[in-house]
């Protein structure tokens, strides 16, 4: 396939699914509950509800996490799920490393957890990390948690407000994504890169599909940044 240089200075990428592989396409939100509450029933339910705008955002997060304390899970049960279900996805780790090196400036914006970046794909060049965030205490019991207002629409908010940050213009990012809720991130950047895409409205809706294969399938795409504002340190 024939490839030109996207006119991008920043890469902003979701996580479940796209930086992060589970073998039955899972998020983190619906391993940890099967493997903590014992079945996928939750999962539905509250999903159903989400989707009817019966219940909020925020308030999913907080009846999925309450289920977890009041099981008692703590910390070092969340990463061994995560290390046992999860993996980066294939190219995750050199792709962010590589763009990092010709110049972009990196973000996450997903509706996973913290936990899932530190466990799996930790040390990596990212500018911003917005994601669903997990307290814990000294004894690794939960003592709290931050649901992110920044998935679903919400997603298309913080394309915006990161590329504020970091002056530049959404038209000048790319998102890469899989799935439904990456829609409006997809409306505000200039390239829309759909990865492995789990629903027909992010394929059609993709300026660019990568159906299968490694992640580093992006490379080839994102030549030097060019004409982009400096990143901090470079300054």
């Amino acid at each position: 396939m024939e490839t030109a240089a996207l006119d991008a200075c920043a890469v902003f990428f979701d996580v479940d699914g796209t930086l992060v592989h589970h073998p039955r396409e899972e998020t983190v939100w619906q391993v940890l509950n099967r493997v903590f509450l014992g079945d996928d029933a939750r999962n539905e339910e509250r999903f159903r509800r989400f989707v009817a705008g019966e219940l909020a955002y925020a308030d999913w997060v907080a009846l999925d996490v309450g289920d977890w304390i009041e099981r008692g899970v703590r910390k070092d049960d969340i990463v061994r799920v995560i290390r046992r279900e999860l993996a980066p996805a294939p190219g995750a780790r050199e792709t962010i490393v590589e763009l990092h090196r010709r110049g972009y400036r990196l973000a996450v914006i997903s509706g996973t957890l913290d936990v899932v970046i530190e466990t799996l794909l930790p040390g990596l060049p990212f500018d911003r990390v917005l994601t669903n965030r997990v307290e814990f205490g000294p004894d690794g019991r939960i003592t709290g948690w931050r649901a992110t207002p920044y998935d679903v629409d919400g997603k298309g908010e913080a394309v915006e407000m990161i590329a504020r940050e970091m002056g530049l213009s959404p038209r000048r990012c790319a998102f890469v994504g899989d799935h439904w809720n990456d829609l409006a991130a997809f409306e505000r950047v200039g390239t829309a890169i759909a990865f492995h895409p789990k629903d027909e409205r992010v394929r059609e809706a993709a300026d660019l599909v990568i159906e299968s294969g490694s992640l580093t399938a992006l490379l080839p795409w994102f030549p030097a940044a060019t004409d982009c504002p400096q990143r901090r340190e470079e300054r």
